[in-house]
């Protein structure tokens, strides 16, 4: 299977995720913010905006729930994305301004994201959609 690095050509987010995020960011924003930050921060300009009932189901949009696999050891992992003050990564709630969190809004199943760590870059493929709020009608969330 050839992976399919998140692009900015097919990246889809929710209007209303959108307009959360950009007072978030915008609080975040400067020369000296984290690359992470800057790099959703040019998601959210680039992005194709949908209505919430039009999003894809196979998008990450926030509050939804993920299974990833790292590409090096294999492991699995599943995640909720979340916004900043729901965030606990024990409970696997990732904030969306996080490294993780950043990389993987807008991510579809089958393609791979790349997340920096001190480590060095890990390469995690969204496996599976294990719940999207827009699919299952919930756009309260």
């Amino acid at each position: 299977m050839r992976d399919r690095v998140v692009s900015n050509e097919t990246l889809t987010l929710n209007s209303r995720d959108i307009q959360r995020l950009e007072p978030l960011l915008a609080r975040h924003e400067s020369s000296t913010a984290p690359a992470h930050l800057r790099v959703l921060t040019d998601k959210l300009a680039l992005c194709a905006e949908a209505a919430p009932s039009s999003v894809p189901s196979d998008v990450v949009t926030m509050n939804s729930r993920v299974r990833l696999q790292d590409l090096e050891s294999n492991a699995e992992s599943e995640y909720e994305l979340v916004f900043p003050n729901e965030a606990d990564s024990g409970a696997g709630r990732i904030s969306v301004l996080a490294p993780l969190g950043a990389a993987l809004i807008g991510a579809r199943i089958g393609e791979v994201v790349e997340v920096p760590t001190p480590r060095g870059t890990r390469r995690l493929l969204v496996r599976a959609l294990l719940f999207q709020p827009e699919a299952a009608g919930r756009y309260d969330l």
